[in-house]
């Protein structure tokens, strides 16, 4: 399969062209070289990427492995030095769309790109995807959790970590990136003791933030589940360097003897800055630095240029941060007492059934009004109460986390998640083979709706994001194949490789992928019954709708012949459209499907020709020409009519044979009238003959 996949160069017509050019997130999709199989095994066993790298499959390199990954030493002979390979499984979706932009940024502080794509793993006969770096030559500023970070001199935190880091964060922003994978432990010192350089490790291999602490995100993101947060912004980058700066400077871990859910109250209950910072001593240099990335107002937080100002020796205006509501008197709930709203809605969120039960009591919303005089807070409690009141209580605490926490995630059911978190929460969950009816739950109650109307001065293009949720609620109604949930995960996450369960053992980013893996699948003993899956469908429909959109009649038909046409022309045209190889393994799953297909036809003679010219075609694989030969429109348009003529002859012959029987139901009568008529006829005809005969013997003066 690798051969042949590594043939696969999708190639795009005119239109297309046009459209990718008014599109750069169709430019993205389109980086088809990275979704492609790119690895070989050698007759001696050795695992090949390329003609020029190879993987040590025995050789495995724990300490460079991100959170959901695995590490092993690589060779490029094209370099010098060591190179390290990281292998993805699909739940960590990872970011194969920015690849392109990953390898345009030239920076010595960022860990060098060689090369990536899909690989077929021998170790456990399934496919990952493969990105393959320069190994960094060095230590970690930290180098697990537990240990002790690398302390940075006052002298060298500026010039030696913020400013190089910084600038590289200048970069991305220029090849429209965001890295969301800062952390202490993804960052290397490299070089000889006192000429050292700092280099910023990858985030290509999960998801936005999908493996980052909760120390390293401000509090409203923290406050999500990893694959919820969403890809954030360059503020977030810039939060989670502050948090290095910070450890840098300390010499201590943040992190040892905290469980995520400690250090998120802490962040909500004493401010980012103060549970960061603690009370040492910070360096003057870079104090303000510090104060301006870690702010928990992100109206407030440092954005890029903020922070290059700051570089270029520009003191910044202190910013007043928006002040946090605080009780008079505290709120006794769980065991414990609550003087703010973020940390209340967190436990709401945690604890529904005692939740709903302080609700019901109905002192809460005399504490509130007693306590906070906030007209926001009101008109949101005003509107959650009018609206809510008789709703389930999942429902309800949800809607009043919301109401007390506005820019905090959507809490619901143990999830908790922002509107741009949920296509990679979506995929994260189905890759895991876990239940995904909760995700639907949320989007017909509008729960995203809801968050988005609330804070929709503060939320980036809010009228964009609902008008997608309002596409993904009317996929969802839908039940047909090629609708539902599995349309929302493609829908809202163009780097999901293709979830399907039968591909559990592929990695599909493209549609060339896909018949190929179709064509393994063909191949095995417990082939699906079904050529396509729902997930299929979804994924062809929103990769390349042209491939399948025009033939969903077909593809959805109650008809089993149809169907079968109808996927022999999808897959017809993605091995056009992608140039995929013979797939003698598709051909002959069709062909033993072509059955129903065939009883469309009405000839009985053709019906049996058809089948012996179908199965002739056995190990053939090349679809177009299955195609050509069960949808010859002009042969079915032939069958059609003849056998349109067959039942005018057959109705004709049907009336008469009524007609016979009429006249046979009266015994006595029949045949009465016809032979009146018939001895009228011949008394006609004698008639005539006898008087002609006397003319011409009249004008004979024979008589």
């Amino acid at each position: 399969m690798a051969d042949k996949a590594e043939q696969l160069q999708p190639q795009k017509d005119s239109g297309e062209e046009d459209a990718a050019g008014a599109k750069k997130s169709s430019k993205k999709r389109l980086e088809s070289g990275y979704y492609s199989v790119v690895s070989r095994i050698t007759s001696d066993g050795r695992l090949l990427v390329g003609q020029d790298i190879e993987i040590f499959l025995e050789k495995e390199c724990p300490a460079f492995a991100s959170p959901g990954t695995r590490a092993y030493e690589a060779k490029d002979r094209r370099q010098a030095g060591e190179q390290f390979a990281l292998l993805c499984n699909r739940e960590a979706v990872p970011r194969v769309t920015h690849i392109g932009s990953y390898k345009a940024l030239k920076n010595q502080h960022v860990l060098p790109l060689l090369d990536a794509g899909i690989i077929n793993w021998p170790a456990e006969g399934r496919q990952k995807f493969a990105f393959v770096f320069e190994k960094p030559v060095g230590k970690k500023l930290l180098e697990s959790p537990d240990g002790q970070p690398h302390r940075i001199s006052e002298d060298n935190l500026v010039p030696f970590l913020i400013e190089p880091l910084v600038r590289l964060l200048e970069q991305f922003r220029n090849v429209e990136l965001i890295h969301r994978a800062i952390n202490a432990e993804n960052i290397y010192l490299i070089g000889s003791e006192g000429a050292e350089h700092v280099v910023l490790g990858e985030c290509l291999s999960s998801a936005p933030s999908l493996h980052l602490h909760p120390l390293y995100e401000p509090p409203s993101r923290a406050a999500a589940q990893p694959s919820g947060r969403g890809p954030g912004t360059i503020k977030d980058d810039l939060y989670a360097l502050g948090v290095c700066v910070a450890m840098a400077a300390r010499g201590e871990s943040l992190i040892r003897g905290k469980s995520p859910q400690q250090i998120i109250h802490e962040k909500i209950e004493e401010g980012s800055y103060t549970t960061i910072v603690g009370k040492e001593r910070v360096p003057v240099s870079i104090s303000e630095f510090l104060r301006g990335v870690l702010s928990d107002d992100e109206s407030q937080r440092w954005d890029l240029d903020a922070a290059l100002t700051w570089l270029e020796g520009r003191r910044l205006s202190p910013k007043q941060p928006r002040v946090t509501l605080k009780a008079a008197r505290p709120l006794s709930f769980h065991g414990q007492k609550f003087w703010d709203l973020r940390s209340l809605a967190q436990s709401f969120s945690e604890n529904v059934t005692e939740a709903s039960a302080e609700v019901e009591k109905g002192q809460f919303d005399v504490w509130l009004k007693r306590n906070f005089e906030d007209k926001g807070l009101d008109a949101r409690f005003n509107r959650v109460w009018d609206k809510e009141k008789d709703a389930p209580r999942e429902r309800l605490i949800s809607s009043i986390c919301m109401a007390l926490d506005p820019m905090g995630p959507v809490r619901y059911k143990g999830l908790s998640m922002f509107p741009d978190g949920f296509g990679t929460a979506l995929a994260h969950t189905t890759a895991k083979g876990e239940d995904i009816q909760i995700y639907g739950e949320v989007l017909l109650q509008q729960l995203f709706n809801e968050w988005v109307s609330q804070s929709f001065d503060d939320v980036p293009d809010a009228a964009g994001t609902l008008a997608m949720l309002e596409k993904c609620r009317s996929a969802l109604t839908q039940k047909m194949p090629g609708y539902g949930i599995e349309r929302i995960l493609y829908m809202l996450n163009m780097e999901a490789a293709c979830m399907s369960p039968a591909l559990q053992n592929h990695f599909i980013l493209s549609l060339g992928g896909l018949l190929l893996a179709l064509e393994d699948i063909s191949r095995q003993p417990g082939r699906p019954e079904n050529v396509l899956d729902r997930h299929m469908i979804s994924f062809i429909s929103i990769r390349e709708p042209k491939m399948i959109d025009p033939y969903f009649g077909y593809v959805n038909s109650h008809n089993k012949g149809q169907q079968v046409i109808g996927i022999i022309r999808v897959l017809t045209s993605i091995q056009r459209r992608f140039s995929v190889p013979a797939v003698p393994g598709v051909c002959n799953w069709l062909i033993s499907l072509t059955a129903p297909m065939i009883d469309l036809l009405n000839d009985r003679d053709l019906r049996q020709e058809m089948t012996k010219r179908i199965n002739a075609m056995q190990g053939g694989g090349n679809l177009n020409v299955l195609l050509d030969l069960v949808d010859d429109t002009a042969l079915i348009r032939d069958d059609a009519q003849r056998f349109l003529y067959a039942q005018q002859e057959f109705a004709a012959l049907v009336a008469e044979k009524i007609q016979i029987e009429g006249y046979l139901k009266k015994r006595q009568n029949f045949g009465r009238a016809t032979g009146r008529q018939i001895a009228m006829l011949v008394s006609c005809a004698l008639g005539i003959m006898v008087i002609v005969g006397y003319v011409a013997l009249r004008f004979m003066k024979m008589i």
